[in-house]
């Protein structure tokens, strides 16, 4: 069983906080009320961008967030690629979080979380996507 666990990107004070309770009792627009670990307050999902946990930690022991800039490596059958870099993204298709990349998409494997690093996120990063190209 794996921890459900989100955190929130606080669009008008630029900073990343962790939720500590999602109210949808009190809803607003049918959105849930958010309460971070940081403010007692409640707010609306209007100026906050809510992110899952996946379950998953990088090879430093860092717990991986949807949003999360990660450095990883892909390895086949045949060879080993260099790093790359993309983001940690849920996708409702495939019902898994993803790594998407200008090199591709890739699908998290929990027998390669040795080879990934949350290097930061695309709201506080976004220039490492850029970099990684």
């Amino acid at each position: 069983m794996r921890d459900i666990k989100f955190r929130c990107w606080d669009t008008e004070n630029k900073e990343m906080l962790e939720v500590q309770e999602l109210d949808y009792e009190d809803s607003y627009n049918g959105q849930p009320m958010i309460r971070t670990t940081m403010y007692n307050d409640y707010f609306d999902t209007e100026d906050m961008i809510l992110m899952q946990y996946t379950g998953l930690k990088d090879k430093n022991g860092k717990e991986i967030y949807e949003g999360d800039i990660v450095k990883f490596r892909f390895k086949d059958d045949r060879e080993e690629f260099p790093d790359l870099i993309g983001y940690i993204e849920y996708q409702t298709t495939f019902t898994a979080f993803r790594i998407m990349s200008n090199q591709g998409s890739f699908k998290i494997d929990i027998t390669e979380i040795k080879f990934i690093e949350v290097i930061g996120n695309i709201y506080k990063n976004l220039e490492l996507l850029e970099e990684g190209e």
